[in-house]
């Protein structure tokens, strides 16, 4: 729901029975060449642990010296244990989930178990709090702590805390929180930049500041020789929890990047410098080397093998190229900088496309799979691509593409042998990469021809089974034309859901075709493009991109994907345009689990007038027999709202640009997307709560005046100045090279207008002189039955008891129709529920008229209803935006 309704009133009257549409057969029969699971060269994942799951699975440990139990890191604040490995029961080994931040990037990250863990049982973890330093207000705090087993329960920890050290973190992105204990025996953290972008809090080349943009390396056993860390706000809480070892590169620094530094005020626990985000890293068990994956900013992802002193250059260099800052002469080559460049990089955008977020990972000294040996396997969660990577004696690395397995947050090894595992955030559990020899499984139909999905390709005419749909307001795609079918084996069904994605079952295939007009304005030269499939897996979903080669068939587009320049005809001009064809990686940028798989597939984007009959497309899907679990009203749980009503009466500008962001970025911008962010593109969150409005940003652009939107403020809004803009920081960043002229001028003209905007808050203040911010909207300061709320939305007095939204229904012709009479306040919608008892349960009215719309400006309503002889109570109520 958006924001509450406020109801008004309650009238008997008589409520016409819903119709109901005649079901036509499906062909059960029906099936589709695209493989449930695509065959692989060489490589796959399976499942490790058949039938058990976590809850956001990002870390993988395993207690030294043991072979027999793993243990599982969950973002939310948990972490699992399964024991038996070969008979895997998965149970709870310590829940912090009440005292962890999680949301975005922040959460519960890491575990490190220490060494002689069999002898103390002590092991530590890097997470996200709310907590306050040295007094200081309460706030996102980055902690390290130590724990213990309990020593009653191997399985079972002790839940008593010490903490070693705790600092305010301003921003949620960019934590790093991997810990590890080296061969030395010393552990040693992860720790980002604190967030935003642009290193935009000046952390990435600072030695005696925070603990920032670092490796550290402790020493927790107060080994003979290691010293006291100097004084800082977040270790004064806890002194004497850890110590720093000798042989710290920084211990005793008295410059750093040829400036000169307080060696009392000089972080001496940093081991490694000049990080961004250095998510996931693993120590190699034969050779000792630390490995990491350092997730880039617009332009380049890395990996690194780090040692003593080494700076990896953020945030002067992204890299080796140039970063937000600019670095000293020499940086690269000059050794008294201690530059040590990545292994290997790989640019984001590029022609053949490797991703955008990398995944560090393990090397592999496992005893099953002899040709891995050696070898470093990582991957990018954006696009999904698993790789090899093996250096010469030069330090040239070879990089291999093995396998694509998408939603991998982390790497871990089987205790056992010494197989990779991966954290799979698709599925919430843990996959184990296999050897398969030669190519296995089925293999992915060459040609469109050959997928099954058409009776004739050359006129576009899809088989039976493929059911046609459209949705109430498309994702743009740098103006093209597109055309949908869904396809669903067997008699299965797809689960509806009022407010968010359908259930599909396995094997559901959706089809979507791209043409574009070479001549702007001509449909006569429209050309093919592209056919993409999104198949829902037993595996997991996938996707596969077909370009049109004729007139007549269209061929398999490589997993890394292709770029074709289009010469538009645009008006008098001829403009170039980069058209990219996604490969398979790309697909699974949007089309994430969190947001549902099929973006398409909700009822927000479904409910519309059919295009062939104009009646309820939802009622047409479920004649046709895929649908079950059809709210008994359809059209009332429409909420996208793309253009005037059925009257004729334009949307309110708010509306539009809420709907139009939903549809083009609540894929990431969600709670638990995977954009680090804190506003919520969805819909169904009412514009006063998605803190879209002066909203926080990760990335200030270096301008602290800079919000998601700032009411009137076309300047400071970078919403709209990444959506206008296309290169290095567009949004969204994938799938497009063309800006949306007609959506950022919508969001333009809605910023503006949100200068006049008057939230309940401050309408309550102003109206009512309450100025606790928090306003109680079931409150009726006047007693004229319509509560505080009411009168917000409606634009009455809430002083004045003669001033109230009037609701009028009555019969006219003979009593065979039901009247209601009202006026419908602009940018608010109305809603009307039945219920046939007193204290009963309240539906929606199924007519068309009362599909939410929020209207320009207001307008007088007068809806007729046919009757039946049942007798019924009706309420009507209002909600904004």
């Amino acid at each position: 729901m958006r924001n509450p309704i406020a109801w008004r009133s309650i009238v008997i009257g008589l409520l016409a029975l819903a119709s109901t549409a005649m079901a036509r057969d499906r062909d059960p029969n029906a099936t589709l060449n695209l493989p449930s699971v695509p065959g692989s060269q060489g490589y796959t994942f399976v499942a490790a642990f058949p039938g058990v799951t976590f809850n956001v699975p990002v870390a993988i440990a395993s207690p030294p010296k043991e072979t027999n139990r793993l243990f599982v890191v969950e973002e939310p604040g948990r972490i699992s244990v399964i024991t038996n490995l070969a008979l895997p029961n998965r149970t709870t080994f310590l829940d912090l989930t009440g005292n962890t931040v999680y949301g975005g990037e922040q959460g519960l990250l890491g575990l490190a178990l220490h060494p002689e863990y069999a002898k103390n049982g002590r092991f530590f973890i890097y997470r996200t709090v709310n907590a306050s330093t040295g007094g200081g207000a309460v706030q996102n705090h980055d902690r390290l702590s130590e724990f213990h087993v309990s020593a009653a329960n191997p399985n079972v920890a002790d839940p008593s805390e010490k903490i070693l050290f705790q600092q305010a973190d301003l921003a949620g992105n960019h934590n790093g929180g991997d810990v590890h204990f080296g061969p030395d025996g010393y552990l040693y953290v992860s720790l980002g930049d604190e967030g935003g972008q642009n290193d935009q809090f000046k952390n990435g080349q600072k030695i005696d500041h925070d603990f920032f943009s670092a490796i550290l390396r402790l020493d927790v056993d107060a080994r003979p020789g290691s010293l006291a860390p100097n004084p800082h706000a977040a270790i004064a809480a806890s002194p004497g929890a850890y110590r720093v070892p000798a042989d710290n590169p920084y211990v005793g620094a008295t410059t750093f990047n040829g400036h000169s530094v307080n060696p009392a005020a000089v972080r001496t626990e940093f081991w490694s410098v000049g990080w961004r985000n250095p998510w996931r890293m693993s120590f190699d068990p034969a050779t000792g080397e630390l490995w990491v994956g350092h997730v880039g900013q617009d332009t380049w992802e890395s990996v690194a093998v780090t040692g003593r002193g080494a700076n990896h250059g953020w945030s002067y260099i992204e890299a080796t190229s140039a970063g937000p800052y600019g670095a000293p002469a020499g940086f690269l080559t000059d050794p008294k900088y201690g530059f040590v460049p990545p292994v290997y990089s790989y640019r984001h955008g590029s022609e053949a496309y490797q991703g955008n977020s990398v995944i560090g990972g393990v090397v592999y000294r496992g005893t099953r799979i002899a040709a891995l040996v050696g070898a470093y396997i990582f991957s990018d969660y954006v696009s999904a691509n698993v790789w090899t990577l093996r250096r010469d004696a030069t330090g040239h690395a070879t990089v291999v593409r093995i396998a694509n397995s998408p939603n991998i947050s982390a790497y871990g090894t089987d205790p056992r042998n010494g197989d990779v595992l991966a954290a799979h955030l698709g599925g919430n559990r843990l996959l184990r990469l296999d050897y398969t020899g030669a190519f296995t499984g089925a293999p992915i139909p060459p040609t469109l021809a050959d997928t099954g999905a058409f009776a004739d390709v050359a006129a576009l005419q899809p088989v039976a089974a493929m059911e046609p749909y459209d949705v109430a307001l498309p994702f743009w795609s740098d103006g093209a034309l597109k055309s949908r079918w869904f396809f669903v084996p067997g008699t299965n069904r797809v689960g509806v859901v009022a407010d968010g994605a359908w259930k599909s079952p396995i094997g559901t295939v959706w089809m979507k075709h791209f043409e574009m007009e070479m001549t702007v304005g001509d449909p006569a030269s429209r050309r093919r493009l592209e056919t993409r499939f999104l198949v829902n897996g037993s595996n997991g979903l996938y996707g596969v991109t077909y370009r049109w080669n004729s007139a007549t068939n269209a061929e398999l587009v490589p997993d890394a994907g292709a770029d074709e320049v289009l010469e538009i005809q645009d008006g008098a001009t001829i403009r170039s345009q980069t058209w990219h064809y996604p490969g398979r990686g790309e697909c699974l940028a949007c089309h994430t689990p969190v947001a549902g798989g099929s973006l398409g597939f909700t009822t927000a984007q479904l409910n519309r007038p059919d295009a062939a009959t104009g009646s309820s497309q939802i009622a047409r899907i479920a004649a046709a027999g895929y649908l079950s679990g059809v709210p008994p009203a359809l059209s009332p749980l429409a909420s996208l709202v793309s253009g005037p009503a059925p009257d004729g009466t334009p949307a309110s500008l708010e509306s539009r640009a809420r709907n139009y962001l939903a549809a083009n970025c609540s894929q990431c911008h969600r709670p638990g997307g995977t954009a680090p962010a804190f506003w919520d593109a969805r819909d169904s969150t009412p514009t006063d709560l998605a803190d879209i409005i002066s909203g926080k940003l990760n990335d200030s652009r270096g301008d602290l005046a800079n919000r998601v939107v700032v009411p009137g403020d076309i300047a400071h809004s970078v919403l709209y100045q990444r959506m206008s803009m296309r290169g290095p920081g567009q949004m969204p960043p994938l799938a497009t090279s063309v800006p949306d002229t007609a959506g950022a001028q919508l969001l333009h003209d809605w910023i503006v207008s949100l200068a006049d905007r008057v939230s309940f808050a401050d309408w309550a203040k102003a109206q009512l002189g309450d100025s606790s911010g928090n306003p109680p909207p079931s409150r009726d300061s006047d007693g004229d039955g319509a509560v505080d709320l009411l009168e917000y939305l409606a634009g009455t007095d809430p002083k004045d008891s003669s001033k109230f939204w009037s609701v009028v229904m009555d019969h006219a012709a003979g009593n065979a129709v039901v009247r209601l009479h009202m006026n419908q306040p602009a940018g608010v919608a109305y809603r009307i529920e039945v219920t046939t008892v007193p204290g009963g349960a309240w539906t929606p009215l199924d007519v068309v008229a009362n599909a939410p719309f929020y209207p320009a400006v207001s307008r007088d309503i007068s809806l007729e209803i046919p009757a039946t002889d049942e007798t019924r109570l009706f309420r009507v109520g209002l909600m904004g935006r």
